[in-house]
């Protein structure tokens, strides 16, 4: 797997949305890494929402 400087180099953003759901396995994959990603200056208190309608 890449470090992250290689990671954070190669990402993009995405501007433009479908109606298409994502499939229940990658969207478990995203929280996971949503949980156990770094906080600002280690503030823990985070909420993450999850719409799926």
């Amino acid at each position: 797997m890449n470090n992250f400087l290689d990671l954070a180099k190669e990402r993009y953003s995405v501007r433009k949305f479908t109606d298409k759901p994502i499939e229940k396995d990658k969207l478990e994959k995203i929280l996971e890494a949503a949980k156990v990603a770094p906080t600002a200056k280690n503030l823990q208190p985070v909420k993450i929402y999850v719409l799926q309608s």
